[in-house]
């Protein structure tokens, strides 16, 4: 496959296996490398101390933290969208792929001038399926880097979370791997696609047999195949027609690592830039016999490289797994990730959250589950409650939405969210050490309940119209109000007046490219802000550069009493907020002129800085905090002629 050049890194772990018998829903953290800096192509070989025996483990994840550092003015220094691969290197057996992440374009993840490590993400795989692989102690781990520049970080962890697994992996073994030249006549891709016999044993009881691949397509002959063409791939089991499968991601422009510095919109062969590669599954169990051999074979789509000198392929690997019965004869809900609220940076673009919460369920058991009972909170609020209801099958997921109030969220730096699944199919769930989830949260996004939106396009259409469009929906989802079916290079201007409640302002883009993108500059930038109504001002602006859709979830908070029943946050905006250097901008928007007192208090109500505003109305004032501790303040500025209080949140970094 490739160059095989290892670079022997004897890394000890940092955390070494704890010893057995820590209680169910005990995490057991097992660091292999930190901050390792990759300075080329090849594979850097690893000794993990995994733990030996223990568990058993219900969940076992791998995190595998991406990071940059800085390489000066080094020649090959891109940080651009490269494979990476995790292996395990079990001793006298087959090596497993475990995780394939690809790169992202990562050029700005460092700040010039700025001290640390600068930007990083984590991507977390569920590698339960390899539990007996990763549990025999001492193992040789490898990753794999791909690209041919340099200034990349990585940093490789796992969670073995302790408890009862849904179910038993038996066995594990390799079907195909390595690097697939595509569309070449004197190596067809066939050649390494050959039939395959796997052995199915006949004891312990087997209930599913799945075939697992990671597959990317990469490089580029004149048809611009593999990487940016779609291509298929059947699956027959013992010469029978299985099923087929499109090699192709059609929502890269969705990407929650965005924007990135290159061209991370354009959907691929199975890989987008910046995300793992997801692997695809085929149910092969009607043709698994216990005790027999199961013939397994891939036919990819024909097809023939318009030049042969020039031709892309295919990074493959595919296992076959085996797995036991499930644990649990009743249904178990199995509660897998909070989507929102959430800082998960895997799920940037539902967040921040102002209304509702949506959760990943999966039935952990064998019978279908039908019914769970939620009970719920965010922050310190009412625990709330949700009774959902649906039939989901054994090891099958579902997003399910919670019931949730602004009021809930309201928060000026964010809180804890809390889930626990109560109940499955009316009754007490049977394993309670996947019932309950907790996710940290931001602070919700405040606007004025007027505010002016102006959007001016750019130059790209399709079907006659721009291709940007806006909408901006209330909490049910009903449209409030839109701009669709946009003229090119014209601005739009409409004002909003909002009630009180959360609104979701959506941004979509039908060449998914956003309205200002570097590699499209013959269509030129568009540019979408909101105004304050009286000033002008910014309040709001939203980057070009998004992809096919950007949405921004706010409040409108109620009224405060004020004669002319403006909303709060109309009458004062601050900025920035945090504030690392300790001053602050207060933008005003009042119905008259007139002197505003401002009082600055710690969360105990001391008083730690006074001054008066004279003849406020509307436009920015400087408020100057310079010299306070860094924390959390309460700014309450009152309007000496009408009386009214604008309490506000600021925090001092």
């Amino acid at each position: 496959m490739r160059s095989n050049l290892y670079l022997l890194l004897v890394l000890l772990a940092g955390v070494l296996a704890r010893p057995a018998h820590a209680a169910p829903g005990d995490t057991t953290r097992v660091t292999v490398v930190t901050d390792m800096r990759i300075p080329r192509y090849g594979a850097y070989d690893t000794l993990a101390n995994l733990p030996h025996g223990g568990g058993p483990y219900r969940k076992i994840l791998l995190h595998y933290v991406l990071g940059r550092y800085g390489c000066g003015g080094a020649q090959y220094c891109g940080s651009w969208d490269y494979t990476t691969r995790v292996l395990l290197h079990p001793p006298f057996s087959d090596s497993l792929e475990l995780a394939r992440i690809i790169t992202p374009y990562a050029s700005d993840w460092l700040t010039a001038g700025t001290p640390g490590p600068g930007r990083r993400h984590d991507y977390v795989t569920d590698v339960t399926d390899y539990a007996e692989q990763l549990t025999q102690g001492p193992r040789r781990l490898q990753y794999f880097y791909d690209g041919y520049s340099w200034g990349f970080t990585v940093s490789l962890y796992f969670e073995f979370i302790e408890g009862t697994p849904a179910h038993d992996v038996l066995r594990v073994q390799k079907i195909y791997d390595g690097w697939l030249p595509f569309g070449k006549t004197a190596e067809p891709i066939e050649n390494r696609l050959t039939p395959q016999l796997a052995y199915v044993p006949g004891g312990p009881p087997i209930d599913r047999v799945e075939l697992k691949s990671l597959i990317s397509g990469h490089g580029s002959d004149g048809n611009q195949c593999a990487e940016f063409c779609a291509k298929y791939y059947d699956v027959f089991a013992n010469q029978q027609y299985v099923g087929r499968q499109q090699l192709w991601r059609d929502d890269c422009g969705r990407n929650p690592v965005s924007p990135q510095t290159g061209t991370w919109v354009y959907d691929r062969a199975n890989w987008c830039p910046g995300q793992g590669v997801q692997p695809l599954r085929h149910n092969l169990t009607p043709w698994a016999a216990p005790g027999a051999s199961l013939e397994i074979n891939l036919d990819m789509d024909p097809y023939t490289a318009p030049s042969q000198a020039n031709t892309g392929g295919y990074i493959w690997h595919t296992q076959l797994i085996q797995y036991g019965p499930p644990a649990f004869a009743a249904a178990d809900a199995d509660l897998r990730e909070v989507v929102s609220p959430t800082l998960d940076p895997n799920y940037a673009r539902d967040n921040p959250a102002c209304a509702g919460a949506r959760v990943v369920l999966r039935n952990g058991g064998a019978a279908p589950l039908m019914s769970v009972g939620f009970r719920y909170r965010a922050g310190g609020g009412a625990w709330l409650t949700h009774q959902w209801t649906g039939n989901l099958a054994f090891q099958r997921d579902t997003t399910v939405a919670l019931p949730l109030p602004a009021t809930a969220l309201l928060s000026g730096t964010g809180g804890q969210f809390t889930v626990v699944a109560e109940t499955a199919n009316g009754a007490s769930d049977p394993n309670h050490f996947n019932d309950t989830l907790r996710s940290r949260y931001a602070a919700t996004v405040a606007l004025p309940a007027a505010f002016r939106v102006t959007f001016s396009t750019n130059g790209a259409a399709v079907g006659g119209f721009n291709e940007t469009e806006w909408r901006l929906l209330d909490e049910t989802g009903a449209v409030v109000r839109q701009r669709v079916r946009l003229a090119n290079r014209t601005t739009y201007l409409d004002t909003l007046q909002l009630a009180p409640g959360c609104y979701t302002f959506q941004v979509t883009d039908a060449g998914c490219d956003g309205f200002a993108w570097w590699a499209n500059p013959g269509a030129g930038s568009g540019v979408l802000r909101f105004l304050r109504p009286t000033t002008g001002q910014a309040v709001r602006s939203i980057s070009g550069d998004f992809g096919c859709e950007t949405t921004l979830r706010f409040r409108v908070a109620a009224p405060t009493g004020v004669a002319d029943a403006l909303e709060a946050a109309t009458l004062l905006d601050i900025y920035p907020n945090p504030t690392t250097d300790g001053r602050l901008t207060l933008d005003f928007a009042l119905p008259r002129r007139q002197e505003v007192a401002v009082a600055v208090r710690s969360l105990d109500g001391r008083l730690v800085r006074r001054t008066t505003l004279a003849a406020v109305q509307t436009g920015p004032r400087e408020l100057d905090l310079r010299g306070l501790p860094a924390g959390v303040y309460l700014l309450d500025c009152a309007t000496l002629t009408d009386g009214a209080h604008l309490w506000r949140r600021v925090v001092v970094e």
